[in-house]
């Protein structure tokens, strides 16, 4: 027995997959955004106490951060 599928079922299909996306997308958005403030909040010499600058902070929020 084979199932067969519309393409409406199929175009549905794809716009949930396609939703899903945008949704990992924005959470993942707001996660960097996250990262980013948590650093920002802290003085320049806290952040000199984790091996980090101010100009670090970018690539830090999007690429994470291993102490040196």
């Amino acid at each position: 027995m084979s199932i067969t599928y519309s393409a409406g079922h199929a175009a549905r299909r794809g716009v949930v997959s396609f939703l899903r996306e945008v949704a990992a997308a924005v959470g993942e958005g707001l996660e960097l955004v996250s990262r980013y403030k948590a650093l920002e909040t802290k003085t320049d010499r806290e952040l000199s106490a984790i091996g980090l600058t101010r100009e670090d902070l970018p690539r830090v929020a999007v690429h994470g951060w291993t102490k040196r």
